[in-house]
């Protein structure tokens, strides 16, 4: 920010078709969620866009650009009141602020991207005007007078990103055409929206979402990405391009990279025109192959972004729509075409399931989750922003393999967040930037990341010139699948950890405990927990409820099965023969159903 001088602060004014009230859309109350109550509080809450303008253009262009947007879309000038009685309030006028900063960078040099950051980082430390509006702030960077960067920050009660591309696209199409600086006729707005969720058709989406969770989450494993701790934070050598940033160390610690890969690019088009598919569905199918092969799960079921754009009213709807979906992916295949397809089909019925009210869901995943013995964590995540376009082959598929040596990686921090692995594609200028992002760098570590990109890309690259058997994934990849030990344990679809399981036990119960993993009569594995009495806990049910209360980043562990209170622990606390020869004096399996 030393190259920028705040010189003043504009509050453009708008004035809207309406002001009016209604009821919450289901994209605000999930976004509301997790943003919480006080959506003024922290520009972290917001999303950016950095725009370059035509020279010659002005403050007063970008002010009467900035009140057209705002007046054409209710979105950027509605609040939301929380509480008993919820409510969208649209606002009938209003300001917008604009801080304005002078940039020592030379006239008529291209914008360099750190220029974009300092906007961003002065944008974010300067605090919000009480009388501007909370949904839409601006920056603009000036250098004698000519305006090189205008920096558009929206907040996330307002849009998505699809909504924010719509907002930028409508801003340089305007500060452009200054005869269309205008609201125009009145489009489909958020309160239109809620209105169509709340009719009997909306509600019939809506419990059908429910539904579709609902069965996958009675059978999905807690964690796609279930993996031994890595010893010493690495498991390889790391090829990386650019150096690690140092504060990603630690339990919890977020971590970051971008694949910036000329060989990817290539090859997406070709692979995509091969299988008559679409690019994001190319890339989930690359992650769902290199996810499977390197943990040895073919049921793949996690979270992804849909959009829920739906219907002509929805193309330029500026508003926040959307919402997670699950993606389930059989990847027990050894064609990656095949995969490809699958992945396709799995993305489509993903996106007709995105449209939920969050909090139902919360209490879907609570009950399943209590009878399961699991918690849904959002562990392994896949958010693919690619804007619709046609995107032609730009060479023969072979230069995709020779391209392969020109990759790099590029690593950050980002906020912190709780996921464990994300995978993320944004439009970066017309092409697609992927990156791996994790919360716990300590679970997967630099290392595991930079393989998986590379296997990502090393994939595609095969892939270009033909089908890819991919029982040669090792070959091709590099990746090696997981070699797991006797104390892992497959139940209920879930790979577990006894260890890890019996750390959980102990901590919930706070006395001598032991779990044990034995077949039941039909064959499948059932966690028993045989619990010393005296402790915290005097029956099943309170042992269950304590240890789904520790599950949180424990994703190699899930309450047992069965609980059973014995008078006192044996002499030998490992034997099984030993804890059930103890009295017991309550047993069970402590879901909310037994009494």
């Amino acid at each position: 920010m030393g190259d920028l001088t705040f010189t003043e602060r504009m509050l453009v004014e708008y004035a809207g078709e309406r002001a009016v009230d209604g009821p919450l859309t289901l994209g605000q109350i999930n976004t509301l969620e997790w943003l919480g109550d006080d959506t003024r509080a922290g520009l972290y809450r917001m999303m950016e866009w950095a725009v370059t303008v035509p020279d010659g253009t002005t403050l007063d262009d970008v002010a009467e650009t900035l009140a057209a947007l705002v007046e054409r879309h209710e979105s950027l000038r509605t609040s939301c009141v929380t509480g008993d009685s919820a409510r969208q309030r649209v606002s009938g006028s209003g300001r917008v602020a604009v801080d304005v900063y002078e940039t020592k960078a030379d006239a008529g040099s291209p914008v360099d991207p750190e220029e974009v950051t300092d906007l961003i980082a002065a944008l974010q430390a300067r605090p919000v005007d009480e009388m501007g509006n909370p949904m839409l702030r601006a920056a603009v960077a000036v250098h004698d007078g000519a305006i090189r960067l205008v920096l558009i920050a929206c907040n996330h009660l307002a849009v998505d990103c699809e909504s924010l591309a719509v907002v930028v696209r409508q801003f340089d199409h305007m500060i452009r055409h200054p005869a269309e600086r205008r609201a125009g006729p009145r489009t489909h707005q958020p309160v239109d929206q809620a209105a169509v969720e709340h009719s009997p058709r909306g509600r019939r989406r809506a419990e059908a979402s429910l539904r579709y969770w609902g069965q996958h989450m009675s059978r999905m494993p807690q964690s796609v990405y279930a993996m031994p701790r890595p010893a010493g934070g690495a498991e390889r050598d790391v090829r990386h391009a650019y150096a690690v940033p140092g504060s990603a160390s630690g339990e919890g610690a977020p971590l970051g990279c971008w694949l910036d890969s000329p060989a990817l690019r290539l090859a997406l088009p070709h692979v995509a025109a091969r299988t008559q598919t679409t690019l994001p569905m190319v890339l989930s199918a690359a992650f769902c192959a290199v996810l499977a092969w390197r943990t040895g799960n073919t049921d793949l079921v996690f979270a992804s972004l849909a959009n829920n754009r739906i219907g002509r009213d929805l193309h330029d709807y500026v508003g926040t729509l959307a919402q997670d979906t699950l993606l389930a992916v059989d990847a027990d295949t050894t064609s990656f075409d095949q995969l490809i397809r699958r992945a396709g089909s799995g993305t489509l019925r993903a996106a007709m399931h995105g449209l939920y009210d969050v909090k139902l869901l919360q209490n879907l995943q609570a009950e399943i989750g209590d009878r399961r013995g699991v918690l849904f964590q959002r562990d392994c995540a896949c958010n693919i922003n690619l804007f619709e376009s046609e995107v032609r082959p730009a060479g023969p598929p072979e230069e995709a393999q020779a391209a392969l040596d020109r990759t790099t990686l590029r690593w950050h921090v980002p906020p912190y967040f709780r996921v464990l692995l994300l995978l993320r594609v944004i439009d970066s200028d017309g092409e697609p930037l992927l990156g791996l992002t994790t919360g716990h760098a300590d679970l997967v570590p630099a290392a595991e990341i930079e393989s998986l990109l590379l296997g990502i890309d090393r994939l595609l690259a095969e892939a270009a010139t033909g089908d890819v058997d991919l029982r040669r994934m090792t070959e091709i990849t590099g990746l090696t699948p997981v070699v797991r030990g006797p104390e892992w344990q497959r139940v209920d679809g879930c790979w577990i950890e006894l260890p890890e399981v019996q750390r959980l036990v102990d901590d919930a119960v706070r006395v001598p405990a032991r779990v044990f993993a034995a077949p039941d009569d039909h064959g499948r594995t059932v966690l028993t927990a045989y619990v010393t009495a005296g402790g915290p806990v005097r029956t099943p049910r309170e042992a269950h409820e304590a240890c789904m209360s520790m599950l949180t980043g424990r994703y190699t562990a899930m309450a047992p099965g069965r609980y059973v209170i014995c008078a006192g622990p044996p002499e030998d606390p490992d034997d099984p023969a030993a804890w059930r020869r103890r009295p017991v004096l309550a047993e069970g399996d402590g879901r909310k159903e037994q009494r």
